[in-house]
């Protein structure tokens, strides 16, 4: 090219002005884009010149825009349902060090959550994009259903990080599973403990439609037999199934795996419960560990079973019957849940923005 040639193409040396092709092979090959240019500068003499302002619009960016729009107009729509004057007066009498610290203790949460993610997956991978990840779902779970959000973000992250498909796959799965169980297996060994009735006859006819669940298995019978009879879906589908299944057995079988699994699962929903604590002390109320974890759990599990993002309006909702349950007058009640949502949910996705923008700019998602 030529020492000009060279200078002249130094200020589009920058990731913004590759191809998605280019990018994936520097990435791949360790490339310095920004020791590449101080070495063309070296070589060829001169000065360091001025990066060019170029912006390259993907339809990742317009999905992440969209993401926030969505979350904007989300927080907006459930602040406005409550009433900004009656969360500012609720708020008012709170003791904040109680509520900064149940905001800690809700952010400690990314550790143990990062914690099972690495040990349901085959393979090491790095603990530290690995927290800033559950960083970056809180911001997800603020737009699209939880669980969806969770295991397609993990899906995308994991594969980045290095494990193979299957491998990501799996520990998807194994982490919203063992997640579920550990929150029905905690709200189980709480009941006893409890002083509440639960009244199950309240919950006949309750669950799904009859003829919803022939059309499900209708639907996964017929793509059984379509994987089954034609051959270029079932060589394309068998493997990766295989692998995946693969990926569960060499999980569960190891009992340190499922002990970290598990184990990073039981601690973030006791972290979840003892921020709950925090929170209510805030308000002057008192309630013991078994009290704390059949609230938080019964929440969860009640508000992930509503299709809305991050179950906005039936957490609360929740919160405040699981607490009025346990004795509380219905105004504290309902400042605790909102106060406690704040700590786990609306204030979490500012900081889970800059996670998500962290990743993509590290080439994680």
């Amino acid at each position: 090219m030529g020492d000009d040639a060279l200078r002249d193409a130094l200020p589009f040396l920058q990731r913004a002005a590759l191809t998605p092709g280019l990018r994936d092979e520097a990435r791949d090959f360790d490339v310095d884009i920004k020791a590449l240019r101080e070495q063309i500068v070296a070589i060829t003499g001169g000065e360091m010149p001025e990066i060019a302002d170029v912006r390259r619009v993907s339809l990742r960016d317009v999905g992440l825009m969209a993401l926030t729009v969505v979350a904007a107009y989300l927080l907006l729509s459930a602040v406005g349902d409550i009433g900004l004057s009656t969360i500012v007066d609720e708020l008012s009498q709170a003791t904040w060090a109680w509520v900064v610290l149940a905001l800690v203790l809700a952010q400690v949460t990314l550790v143990t959550d990062a914690a099972a993610t690495l040990a349901a997956v085959g393979r090491p991978l790095p603990f530290g994009p690995t927290t800033v990840l559950q960083s970056a779902v809180k911001f997800i779970n603020l737009t699209v259903p939880s669980s969806a959000g969770r295991v397609a973000t993990n899906l995308r992250c994991l594969q980045r990080m290095g494990a193979p498909r299957a491998e990501a796959v799996a520990g998807g799965v194994i982490d919203d599973v063992s997640n579920t169980l550990i929150q029905v297996t905690l709200f189980a060994l709480a009941i006893p403990f409890v002083n509440v009735d639960i009244h199950t006859s309240e919950f006949s006819g309750a669950g799904p439609d009859r003829r919803l669940l022939i059309a499900i298995g209708i639907a996964l019978a017929v793509s059984v037999v379509l994987v089954l009879a034609m051959p270029k879906v079932r060589a394309r589908v068998l493997p990766g199934l295989r692998d995946a299944m693969n990926g569960l057995w060499s999980v569960a079988r190891v009992r340190r795996k499922r002990m970290e699994v598990f184990g990073g699962g039981v601690a973030s929903e006791l972290l979840y419960a003892v921020a709950l604590g925090a929170t209510c002390l805030a308000y002057g109320v008192h309630l013991n560990i078994a009290q704390l974890v059949f609230v938080n759990t019964s929440a969860s599990v009640l508000s992930s079973v509503v299709p809305v993002p991050g179950g906005i309006g039936a957490a609360e909702a929740a919160l405040s019957a699981g607490l009025i349950a346990m004795g509380i007058d219905e105004s504290t009640a309902f400042a605790v849940a909102i106060t406690q949502r704040l700590c786990t949910f609306y204030l979490p996705p500012i900081w889970g923005y800059a996670s998500l923008r962290w990743l993509v700019r590290k080439g994680y998602l």
